[in-house]
């Protein structure tokens, strides 16, 4: 997006390198999903894998198609809150308790920062597109389903994530899920 900022007004675009940055994405996704079922967590990661099946009918889309290939581009800039998730997982694994942290409640804070502006963010505006050029895209009403049931999911993402790390108190445990909140 910083080499072809003019994507961000034409999602519907294709460039080699977001192609090549969408065949590894979709590899990831692909070899993630793979992994859960290989190792049993199916039942306990539903919800994961029901994420990744929307995303790689996206990417497959795309990949296919090379439509929307700057759409898909900009979906990925939620993996830059990734990394906050990933060092928060990490920290918990670590044992690192939220309330004598320094490193958790920084942590705690930009993970929630960059969860609104690169997951809540990216999805907003990819919606948006989708409701603004209806009747310029192709395919609109699987874009508008595949993004509003991903709309769900990251809202209840969010909502997991701010009670665990926000309000503890208030978090029921679930100790049967293969990532715990």
């Amino acid at each position: 997006l910083i080499f072809f900022p003019e994507v961000l007004t034409d999602l519907t675009s294709y460039t080699l390198p977001m192609n090549v940055l969408l065949a590894i994405s979709t590899g990831y996704f692909l070899q993630d999903t793979l992994d859960i079922v290989w190792s049993g967590q199916v039942k306990a990661s539903w919800e994961f894998l029901f994420h990744h099946a929307l995303v790689l009918s996206c990417f497959g889309y795309s990949l296919l198609t090379r439509q929307y290939v700057a759409g898909t581009t900009v979906a990925l800039l939620v993996e830059v809150n990734s990394v906050f998730l990933h060092a928060r997982l990490l920290m918990k694994l670590a044992g690192a308790n939220a309330g004598c942290s320094r490193a958790y409640r920084l942590n705690r804070y930009l993970n929630a920062f960059t969860y609104v502006i690169f997951r809540l963010g990216a999805q907003a505006y990819l919606t948006a597109y989708v409701i603004v050029q209806w009747q310029l895209l192709m395919h609109p009403l699987f874009f508008c389903i595949v993004l509003n049931l991903m709309n769900i999911i990251m809202l209840i993402y969010f909502y997991r994530l701010l009670l665990t790390d926000f309000c503890p108190r208030l978090k029921q445990c679930n100790n049967n899920k293969f990532v715990s909140d």
